[in-house]
């Protein structure tokens, strides 16, 4: 069985053309800043004081990091639903 995709309707002649302009006014939403991140001393136990700081503190960064991250695509989300204007 053979399908073909061909229409054997003729184009019609077209009455009006209406130009649609779609404006979309959006505004740059803040970036949040990057995380600044503490490496793991490799001397050190993993489990050691400073260590574990060291884990602690990066997960502050990365949770303040990712509130900003949603606090943008929040920015953009609004724009988007008030339909860029």
């Amino acid at each position: 069985m053979t399908l073909l995709g061909c229409s054997q309707k003729k184009p019609g002649k077209i009455d009006e053309v209406r130009e649609v302009v779609i404006i979309a006014g959006y505004e740059e939403c803040p970036r949040p800043a990057k995380p600044e991140l503490k490496p793991l001393l490799e001397e050190m136990h993993l489990g050691s004081r400073e260590n574990v700081d060291r884990m602690m503190h990066n997960i502050v960064e990365l949770q303040g990091a990712l509130k900003g991250m949603k606090a943008t695509v929040w920015c953009y989300e609004i724009q988007a639903d008030k339909g860029g204007k």
